[in-house]
């Protein structure tokens, strides 16, 4: 029997035992009350009767009185109603169950209400009459009243056999107390005793068991999985404490079984943190695909020690081993390149899925012949992806022990993965050294001046024809300020432009500028803005040495206007010149023709021929002008000087 049935089939016989006594005292009780009430009744009814009929009976004496004085018929009606009111009860008490001795003096107080009613017809015929009668009703009065006091000695004889019979009663009851006393105590000592031994099962069969079971769990809940619980015999409680003792056996083997998984997975995350480590040493691709071929294989569990990597071709039309470890020279050199799509390697670089193969030689994708001594191998080849795109594919070979786990198969995935991401990065970086490399040296030996001034128009950078233009070297002018080398008013447009002065829009602008050396020279400058985040930054400046160019063109122009005052000269000496003779030659035939008689007009005459002459000479030096030599001629007033010679 199991062990519910057991406790259940106690639990129902006490409760049937208790019940079956329950009920018993229950019927001894209603049993007694029934008894009890009929008896309580019968004297109640018993006492009330009594006490009319003594009413009854002292009503009736008073209204004989009544009419044995006044005769009035009213006291008629009343002494009826009496006596019909007392044989009433009498007729009552007579059907009641009375005792013998209630019997008789019932017996003989009826004989007393007969000789009272006898006795009291009289006195109603006789009332009212002559004196003989009155004698006559007043004796029949003294006799009604030691009548009435003999009814009362009755009636007080039939109170206390009432009476009596109410001890009875009481006393009848006090015995069925105790007797109900004796049963409720029967009952309660039979329900403790039946708690008694149901808890003493209850506490041996289960609570024991159970405290087992409760402290076996809290040890193994405290991590000791050797903790074992004590059977106690063969039950139920025992049966769950072997399968409690089997599952802290098993719990046992679980957790040696997940501390191996755990060791095996903190294994695995120290490869991956190996490949991520070597990734971020490595300095070359080659370095780097060596080192984490040679890390996840050293690392990894159930792995042979050898193992490669292909790399995608840029054409993405063949596979080239880049890196390898633990293979044989001829395997090397025939597997060198393989086609897209071609043997497993091909076919995973294509699908971009980890591909697992326990025996080749009976995989028809293993397409390409091997030249190992162990042909029967088996393969797990890794995608090596980033940003969806395969880039390579790794290829290793597990022991004949190794089984593909899908932790594995995640931790495979996140190596290919970061694998990826650095081939990925290390082209890039290439490509990007390649490009700043090609724009440094394009920088660097520029014909033309360039540099990088910050925000506050300190050079942070100058190249190899900036050092030479200004005379001083590159940690000379690193940190130094653009206006150091500039004159005053080139300072003031400079700083217009760096401030961003919306008046200063040009793009392009001439300066002075004042080098190491203390000499001059001027320079066109362009530069743009350096901005980050919407933030001006610094400045890249482009200058161009335009000294010769200025000296040039102050040459050219030089010699425009020289050339522009001999065509002038030779203008004037045509235009004047021939006008100027005929003055000449007039004033020296006026000379002539005055003589010596006129000396006022012959003074004048010379004045007009020495100005005239002057104005010949003139014009015969503007064509002798070389440079434009100017001499100021006037306060504020500057004119060529044509007195060269």
């Amino acid at each position: 029997m199991k062990l519910h049935r057991r406790i259940i089939g106690l639990v129902g016989l006490g409760m049937l035992l208790i019940i079956a006594i329950t009920a018993s005292a229950l019927q001894e009780l209603t049993t007694v009350y029934l008894r009890t009430t009929h008896d309580v009744q019968n004297l109640s009814e018993q006492f009330r009767r009594i006490w009319e009929v003594e009413q009854q009976i002292e009503d009736m004496h008073r209204a004989l009185h009544g009419i044995a004085e006044t005769g009035e018929a009213r006291y008629r009606k009343s002494i009826d109603a009496s006596r019909a009111a007392v044989h009433e009860a009498f007729r009552n008490m007579s059907q009641a169950s009375l005792s013998q001795r209630e019997m008789k003096v019932l017996g003989s107080l009826m004989a007393d209400f007969t000789e009272m009613e006898r006795k009291s017809e009289r006195v109603i015929v006789l009332a009212g009459g002559s004196a003989e009668k009155r004698n006559m009703t007043a004796n029949l009065l003294i006799e009604l009243d030691n009548l009435q006091q003999w009814m009362t000695n009755d009636i007080g004889k039939y109170k206390e056999e009432n009476a009596e019979l109410s001890r009875t009663v009481m006393g009848r009851l006090h015995r069925d107390k105790i007797e109900i006393s004796v049963l409720f105590i029967a009952i309660l000592g039979s329900s403790i005793g039946f708690l008694l031994v149901f808890g003493l099962y209850l506490y041996r069969r289960v609570s024991v068991p159970l405290n087992d079971l409760w402290l076996g769990t809290e040890a193994i809940s405290k991590g000791d999985l050797d903790h074992r619980i004590p059977v106690h015999k063969n039950s139920e409680i025992a049966y769950l404490a072997e399968r409690f003792n089997e599952m802290a056996r098993m719990l046992k083997g679980s957790y040696e079984e997940l501390e191996q998984r755990l060791l095996d997975r903190i294994q695995k995350l120290a490869a991956l943190d190996s490949v991520a480590l070597a990734l971020g040493k490595s300095e070359s691709l080659q370095d780097m695909l060596q080192t984490a071929l040679h890390l996840v294989i050293t690392k990894l569990s159930d792995l042979e020690p050898k193992g490669g990597i292909f790399l995608c071709e840029p054409d993405n039309e063949m596979l080239r081993l880049a890196v390898h470890l633990g293979l044989s020279p001829e395997f090397t050199e025939q597997e060198e390149t393989i086609r897209m799509g071609e043997c497993l390697c091909g076919q995973v670089a294509q699908s971009g899925e980890i591909l697992y193969t326990e025996k080749c030689s009976n995989d028809t994708r293993h397409t390409r012949m091997q030249t190992d001594a162990d042909s029967d191998h088996s393969h797990i080849i890794v995608p090596l992806k980033s940003r969806g795109i395969v880039l390579g594919v790794m290829f290793l070979y597990p022991g004949r022990s190794y089984s593909l786990k899908p932790s594995d198969i995640q931790m495979l995935d996140s190596i290919g993965a970061q694998l990826g991401m650095a081939i990925e990065n290390f082209r890039f970086y290439s490509e990007v050294k390649e490009s700043s490399e090609k724009y440094w040296d394009l920088f660097e030996h520029s014909h033309e001046i360039l540099c990088i001034l910050d925000k506050e128009g300190q050079f942070t950078v100058v190249n190899k024809a900036a050092e030479v233009f200004l005379r001083a070297s590159k940690i000379e002018l690193t940190g130094r300020s653009v206006y150091d080398f500039l004159t005053e008013a080139g300072a003031a447009l400079v700083r217009r432009v760096l401030t961003g002065d919306p008046r200063e829009r040009r793009q392009t602008f001439e300066l002075e500028i004042k080098k190491g050396d203390g000499s001059r020279a001027f320079v066109e400058v362009s530069g743009r803005r350096i901005s980050r985040d919407r933030t001006v930054t610094g400045f890249q400046v482009a200058v161009r040495d335009v000294t010769e160019q200025k000296r040039l063109r102050e040459m050219l122009l030089e010699a425009e206007r020289i050339a522009a005052v001999c065509q002038l000269g030779i203008a004037v000496r045509h235009e004047i010149n021939n006008p100027l003779t005929t003055v000449i030659g007039n004033a020296e035939l006026l000379l002539e023709r005055a003589g010596e008689g006129d000396a006022e007009l012959q003074k004048r005459l010379d004045v007009i021929l020495n100005n005239a002459l002057r104005i010949a000479e003139i014009v015969k030096q503007l064509e002798g002008i070389k440079k434009d030599k100017v001499v100021e001629y006037l306060e504020g007033v500057k004119m060529t000087d044509i007195k060269q010679g």
